[in-house]
């Protein structure tokens, strides 16, 4: 099993892995596996991390993290990797990983906006989210009318009010118990957190986060888009 360090503390930006298995893609490509990592791994709406890993003669680009069961594996771009057993230094794209950071918190800074403006998951539950380049969150049922401006006032209210996210790390069970809702389709094969922001509520969540709203920055909501009995709700950072 692969320890997610991101979980743990997701401002770390290097730290020493040993790297478990090895297994050639190409001449210049590789497959790396190791006993922790810093790189966040494609899914649950957010993009993988990048960086580097090196040692002492070696040096590899990280173009994307997989969750492989209980594993994560690197895709790295270099020359034959150091052996079985080396410990190496992991250095994370930070400016990439804090900009999904704070992607991914604002999508949950707007769902929990959108919650205290009295739209509950009875009304609108959360499905899915996409916290990239094209932030957008997916929710099952319809509005009756156009809540645009005031979802984006109550959101940014929750950022001026830096408020504090928490995280757990917990079992499925504890999930259903404390979170306001338990989104369909969560993941088995790998680590999920509670995520709380103090005075609001709580949430599942398996990605990495800023530790205070204030950090996500303002937030701009477009236009809502509603078909098929789903609601599309497109955020973007200002």
């Amino acid at each position: 099993m692969t320890i997610p360090l991101y979980l743990h503390n997701a401002y770390l930006k290097e730290a020493e892995a040993t790297i478990l298995e090895v297994v050639k893609e190409s001449d210049k490509r590789w497959l790396i596996a190791m006993d922790q990592t810093l790189f966040y791994p494609r899914g649950g709406g957010q993009s993988t991390d990048q960086g580097i890993i090196i040692s002492d003669s070696w040096k590899g680009k990280v173009t994307q993290a997989l969750q492989k069961e209980d594993r994560i594996v690197h895709e790295v771009e270099g020359d034959q990797p150091p052996a079985i057993g080396t410990v190496v230094k992991q250095i994370l794209d930070w400016e990439r990983r804090y900009l999904h950071m704070r992607l991914h918190s604002a999508g949950h800074v707007v769902d929990f906006a959108l919650y205290l403006l009295g739209y509950s998951p009875a009304l609108l539950m959360p499905l899915k989210g996409d916290h990239g380049k094209k932030a957008v969150i997916c929710y099952q049922g319809t509005l009756e009318k156009d809540i645009k401006e005031e979802l984006e006032k109550k959101a940014n209210e929750l950022v001026a009010r830096n408020l504090t996210f928490s995280f757990k790390l917990v079992g499925h069970k504890e999930l259903e118990q404390e979170s306001i809702y338990l989104q369909p389709g969560l993941p088995k094969n790998k680590p999920l957190r509670l995520l709380s922001l103090n005075e609001v509520g709580s949430v599942a969540d398996g990605g990495t986060q800023v530790n205070k709203t204030s950090e996500v920055g303002k937030i701009s909501i477009l236009p809502i888009e509603t078909k098929a009995g789903m609601t599309y709700i497109h955020y973007r950072l200002l």
